[in-house]
């Protein structure tokens, strides 16, 4: 606990400081108070001496060592005077005990002291020589046990005021710690906010030092620190939008191809990539394919964009190393995968339609230059020639006419431009109209022209010229692909929710390879493209959009040597058909 708690350790660190401190402070101060005790108690003895040794020598014997007596009981000393130090005796036998030193300093009229062990008990002795004829020596005894009780209330009053200065310091320790503390603990919650998000918590700085500084400085660095996260946020989503935007695919991978970011359109891609390729639909790594481009690039250093086929799809992929912040180390790469197909497949009916539209336009107007060069050059003189050269020209121009027009319908109705007229419309009449159109044509080619319909009308909401252009398409292309003793049959009929109209023949129909393709433009079953019965080749596709702009549906079914039936189904009109 305490090691967690920087209010714990600034204040035991001031405790035991200021202890140390008075501990130190207290061993020296009752070493000061012992000498100064001692000193004082051996002045006083030395006094003593001095008195005792000047009563000895103004008053006689017994009168100075009754009053020596009395002094000693008052300073509970014991006082000895010794005879000569020059005979044999007490005198000389204490006098013997001294050092040469102090000997000497007897003899020089000083006292001498002296510490040491006397009958067991610790003690303190002052000597002063008696001068006269025949010198004696005077002696103070105390014991040290006398100073024991001054001593001790000395150690006892530096003892109280060691405690009395530990419990003041125990408090103002704690309450300094607790203010320097508070703005390091205030940082710390900050920072555990910081740390999950929230830069809201502000350091109260209430001083102008170092920790002041410090508290101020942390709140700036939150404040730009909350600001430089939200900037970043804010371009992460903005990324992500930009990425997730993109139809493109986007991906981004480490050295060893482990993928790091990719969006969407880069996601189902690769998933299915690596369906096909590990039969698990988990993208964690480059597929194999890719993962050759992406080290060929790592390799060279340098962007390379290359068109693959991937599931039967048309890919562009173009890949780019990454980089570190220093702008030399490459991290990995990011690769950018379009799909093409549809552009491939765009371009090639963009030139397909050039060079259909070409080869119409060239084969009739080839034959109205001749035409109308044999009419300049007077070619023939019979005026039916030159009639029949003049219906000619006549009939390429309507067939330039057709084509024209249908490339115009076609483009409007593909670019949702085509008006209609809706309305309620029978289709029994619509039907029945356009096989009267056709009776005499399919009776000059010896066809058989048939029309079956109910007796009651079938209505359907849409618009009836536009129905009475898909039944005359499907009509004339079955007369046109009929030969002579064939039958062509119109039949319209009723479900619950449909009606359906099938136009059949008996021709020569449409080969299986050429069925997915007969609704695209120029499509033509003479593939040598001859005049006589061959169309525009955009019939078809100008029917099936009509019938989808009328929120129905047109198949086929066709034998080869068999003939063809078309089917079309429109929804029947309820009441509230209106589209």
């Amino acid at each position: 606990m305490i090691r967690n708690s920087i209010v714990a350790k600034l204040w035991l660190t001031i405790v035991a400081m200021v202890v140390l401190v008075l501990v130190l402070l207290s061993i020296l101060l009752q070493q000061v108070f012992d000498n100064y005790v001692y000193e004082q108690q051996v002045s006083e003895l030395t006094r003593l001496a001095s008195t005792v040794k000047t009563l000895v020598l103004e008053n006689d014997e017994s009168l100075a060592t009754h009053i020596a007596s009395e002094l000693a009981d008052v300073q509970q000393a014991h006082i000895a005077i010794y005879g000569s130090i020059s005979e044999s005796g007490d005198g000389r036998a204490m006098y013997q005990r001294l050092s040469a030193d102090q000997q000497e300093a007897l003899s020089a009229g000083q006292t001498v002291t002296v510490r040491g062990v006397y009958n067991g008990a610790d003690t303190v002795a002052v000597y002063a020589l008696i001068p006269g004829a025949s010198p004696g020596l005077l002696e103070v005894r105390q014991r040290m046990s006398v100073l024991h009780d001054p001593l001790a209330r000395m150690r006892n009053l530096i003892l109280f005021a060691m405690a009395l200065g530990v419990i003041l310091t125990t408090g103002l320790a704690f309450v300094i710690s607790k203010n320097l503390s508070r703005p390091l603990v205030q940082m710390n919650r900050a920072a555990e906010l910081m740390a999950r998000g929230n830069f809201s918590g502000e350091i109260e700085v209430v001083t102008r030092d170092e920790v002041g500084r410090l508290g101020r400085t942390f709140n700036a660095l939150a404040s730009e620190l909350e600001r430089t996260i939200a900037a970043l946020t804010q371009e992460k989503y903005q990324l992500s939008s930009i990425l997730s935007s993109l139809r493109d695919g986007v991906v981004a991978a480490d050295l060893d191809g482990y993928v790091t970011l990719m969006n969407p359109p880069a996601q189902r891609t690769l998933s299915q990539w690596a369906l096909a390729d590990r039969g698990v639909p988990e993208v964690t790594r480059l597929p194999g394919l890719l993962l050759r481009v992406t080290e060929h690039v790592l390799e060279r250093k340098e962007t390379r964009s290359e068109e693959l086929m991937v599931l039967g799809r048309q890919m562009v992929v173009t890949t780019t190393p990454l980089y570190t912040s220093d702008g030399r180390t490459v991290r990995g790469t990011v690769s950018v995968l379009r799909d093409v197909t549809e552009e491939r497949r765009l371009d090639r009916l963009r030139k397909d339609f050039i060079a259909n539209v070409s080869h119409e336009l060239r084969t009739p107007l080839s034959m109205m230059q001749g035409y109308a060069e044999a009419l300049l050059d007077e070619f023939g003189d019979d005026p039916e020639q030159r009639r029949e050269l003049a219906w000619i020209i006549h009939d390429e121009t309507l067939r330039m006419k057709r084509l024209v027009n249908d490339l115009l319908n076609l483009a409007q109705l593909e670019s949702g431009q085509f008006h209609m007229n809706f309305e309620q419309v029978d289709l029994v009449s619509v039907v029945r109209r356009v096989a009267r159109k056709f009776q005499t044509l399919a009776a000059d080619r010896g066809l058989d022209l048939q029309a079956s319909v109910p007796g009651s009308p079938v209505w359907v909401w849409g618009d009836p010229d536009r129905l009475e252009q898909v039944f005359t398409n499907l009509v004339d292309n079955a007369i046109r692909h009929t030969q002579p003793g064939g039958r062509v049959r119109m039949e319209v009929a009723a479900s619950p929710h449909h009606a359906r109209v099938r136009v059949s023949d008996t021709g020569s129909g449409i080969p299986p390879e050429d069925i997915p393709y007969i609704w695209e433009r120029f499509y033509k079953a003479d593939k040598a493209r001859t005049r006589g019965t061959s169309g525009t080749g955009l019939g078809l596709a100008i029917t099936r959009h009509i019938v989808l702009e009328h929120k129905g549906d047109v198949v086929v079914e066709s034998r080869l040597g068999s003939g063809t039936t078309f089917t079309v189904s429109l929804p029947l009109y309820t009441g509230d058909s209106r589209m």
